[in-house]
């Protein structure tokens, strides 16, 4: 993606198919549409090594892409059905999420807002915020990305 005349080109999300993701691309599309941008929607597979034997490695990631493929399949049709113009992401990494969506922040340009829930599918118990939310804040202050991040909170109750 490449910026026009230092103008935004879109708002992004980050979403995982957990119900505060759903929330955030919610809010997205809301933004996006009131912004008249596009949306990159960006999900990420997390590469893991399970151990000695590739096809198990291999059949996780199957099921990791397949997950990930319908999540974006799901957020396309919602973007569609409101109007707004969609582009979808499948990142990987193998360290986590928050450096695929930091490092496609890095490489973007003119991406006016970063929507993320305030914690996916990981524990959350007694945290405000999850580990991917954290440290995508986090690095992009380090990095002096000039990307505001909206946190969306969930309007569910947290489990104990």
């Amino acid at each position: 993606m490449e910026e026009i005349k230092g103008k935004a080109r879109s708002v992004a999300v980050a979403i995982d198919g957990s119900d505060p993701s759903w929330e955030a691309m919610t809010r997205a599309i809301n933004m996006a549409r009131l912004l008249e941008l596009p949306l990159d929607v960006l999900t990420v597979i997390q590469i893991r090594k399970a151990g000695y034997f590739a096809f198990i490695d291999r059949h996780l990631l199957e099921e990791q892409e397949a997950y990930a493929k319908k999540v974006l399949v799901e957020a396309e049709e919602r973007c569609k059905k409101a109007g707004v113009e969609v582009q979808t992401h499948l990142l990987e990494s193998e360290k986590g999420p928050s450096e695929a969506i930091v490092g496609w922040l890095e490489e973007a340009r003119g991406v006016k807002f970063l929507v993320i829930g305030s914690y996916g599918h990981g524990f959350r118990g007694r945290h405000i915020l999850g580990s991917t939310t954290e440290r995508v804040i986090r690095e992009v202050a380090r990095l002096a990305l000039p990307v505001p991040v909206l946190v969306v909170p969930s309007s569910s109750e947290p489990s104990s």
